[in-house]
């Protein structure tokens, strides 16, 4: 598998149908991430892993990794290919790398936000998840602002996060309901 730059084009922007392919994707980033790197988990979280959910061609990954210092995780995905991307917010409780692939015949975009087990961007994706899997008109209104935001600046990921935020808000309220 040989990993690209992420494709920062407007292509990769568009709110799509969701898409088996993106399960491919993943299956196919965890088979080279596990190939090269001991004591790595991937899990598909976001958009992308909720089958039915509309969003942007870009699968998130949480990378769960047994190092205690994140950035010597961060280093290793590095030396596989992956890099930072500069509009991202990159910490040391949340470093972050990314790439595209070739699926195909076309090109998605890869996010790994690099985690402890239990970690927050761990734990809180999977709750997000549940939630959206399990209420379809939460699932709507998300899909709703992605659509808003696409609308006002699709190049934008502040406006794109910012348009969304009220209905992460009342995704986040759900986590922990029955």
């Amino acid at each position: 598998m040989k990993l690209l730059a992420f494709d920062e084009s407007l292509d990769q922007r568009h709110i799509l149908p969701y898409d088996p392919a993106y399960a491919e994707v993943f299956a196919q980033v965890q088979r080279h991430v596990q190939a090269q790197l001991e004591g790595v988990e991937l899990v598909h979280i976001g958009s992308t892993a909720i089958v039915g959910l509309r969003g942007k061609p870009m699968v998130d990954i949480a990378a769960i990794t047994q190092h205690e210092n994140l950035r010597i995780a961060q280093s290793e995905f590095e030396a596989l290919g992956f890099h930072r991307r500069p509009v991202w917010v990159d910490t040391d409780e949340k470093p972050y790398v990314c790439a595209s692939v070739l699926h195909d015949g076309r090109r998605f975009n890869l996010n790994l936000h690099i985690c402890h087990r239990g970690d927050p961007v761990h734990v809180d994706s999977l709750a997000f998840m549940e939630v959206l899997d399990r209420r379809p008109d939460l699932r709507r209104k998300y899909e709703e602002a992605k659509d808003r935001a696409h609308g006002i600046d699709p190049a934008n990921p502040q406006v794109y996060n910012r348009e969304k935020e009220a209905v992460i808000r009342e995704i986040q309220a759900q986590i922990g309901r029955a």
